[in-house]
């Protein structure tokens, strides 16, 4: 039973990318508007060298897959914002690469369609998330939760393909293809051959955990630091990751260390050999709040080397076999979750 009353807005779009992205941003021009104020901050830089940045992230986009930039370009057109706004956006992680944030933390069980995280991230943005159900001009469908005027984060399609992230800090060059619109065009694959394909074409040049699981239970997990990247084995039972590096000591301030450790450590006891699996105990895991700093689901707090207040935006849990989101809003370990389906037309809430 799916249901149409998620806690945040849904908008279906349809079309070739530059309309998909004209309707995003039409539908969310306002919310769009309040996620560039914010990042204006988070950047701390001057307006012409966002600029001069997102310039040089549109080039590599466009060599990429010209067609992303149709779609960041119609985002920009129907919110009415300088597109170069929206190409900063999308390397927004890329941009904070150097930042000391913890962001996220993900499990897939492992041989199992279950695979999900919790999104850590800026109190403000919870007000102003959004889903996006989208099919293309072949009928290919996703379902992504992302931030307004961002093309995709933590999402599923119809071909039983998800994909998860966790932020990692690095002092090195992040300018390749940006984090999120490799996450976007993983969403449109097919088979497994189609998600190594983009992987090859993508390269490097960003910092990311990134975690891909299939319906049929398979998984991969990459950690790119910056001109790196490296796959680590699936977990016996559970594969997991917090906001640290594991493939490698890489720099990392002291406060993040000690809380990516502390959750990375309480997630695999959660998630250990001999411990339940499955749709309901990954919502179990990921409402955890045993450690009273710690915590898996992050209560809002001040945070060093972060502009504001962070903890736990929403919680998701898919069922990819079921090609079904379960989304959680905020960080009450008693909130109701919604459910989602990639596949079913449903009612779009209203922004």
């Amino acid at each position: 039973m799916t249901s149409s009353n998620a806690e945040f807005p849904l908008l279906d779009v349809r079309g070739s990318s530059r309309r998909r992205g004209e309707q995003i941003g039409a539908a969310f021009a306002d919310r769009i508007a309040r996620t560039v104020s914010i990042y204006q901050a988070y950047f701390a830089r001057p307006e012409a060298e966002i600029f001069a940045v997102a310039d040089r992230y549109r080039t590599g986009i466009a060599a990429f897959d010209g067609r992303l930039c149709d779609e960041i370009e119609g985002i920009a057109f129907g919110a009415d914002v300088d597109p170069r706004w929206i190409y900063a956006l999308n390397a927004r992680s890329e941009l904070l690469s150097a930042l000391s944030a913890g962001e996220c933390t993900a499990v897939h069980y492992t041989g199992t369609p279950h695979v999900g995280q919790n999104w850590d991230w800026a109190e403000p943005l919870e007000a102003l998330v959004v889903l996006i159900r989208s099919e293309d001009e072949q009928g290919r469908r996703f379902l992504t939760m992302t931030e307004p005027g961002i093309l995709a984060k933590i999402g599923l399609n119809d071909a039983g393909f998800a994909v998860c992230l966790n932020f990692l800090p690095t002092p090195k060059p992040t300018l390749g293809l940006p984090s999120h619109v490799l996450l976007r065009a993983l969403l449109e694959a097919r088979s497994w051959e189609d998600v190594e394909d983009v992987l090859a074409r993508a390269g490097v040049g960003r910092s990311l955990n990134l975690l891909i699981a299939g319906s049929d239970g398979r998984g991969i997990n990459i950690e790119y630091e910056g001109d790196v990247a490296r796959r680590l084995k699936p977990g016996v039972h559970a594969t997991t990751h917090t906001n640290h590096y594991l493939t490698c000591i890489a720099p990392v301030d002291p406060e993040l260390l000690e809380n990516s450790s502390a959750r990375l450590s309480r997630i695999r006891t959660l998630t250990a050999p001999g411990t339940p699996a499955g749709l309901d105990r990954l919502k179990e895991v990921l409402s955890d709040r045993q450690h009273d700093k710690h915590a898996i689901l992050a209560p809002y707090a001040d945070s060093t080397g972060f502009l504001g207040r962070k903890g736990t935006v929403c919680t998701i849990a898919m069922d990819l076999a079921a090609r079904r989101m379960h989304i959680r809003r905020g960080n009450d370990p008693a909130g109701p979750f919604s459910a989602i389906d990639v596949m079913v037309t449903q009612e779009a809430i209203p922004a």
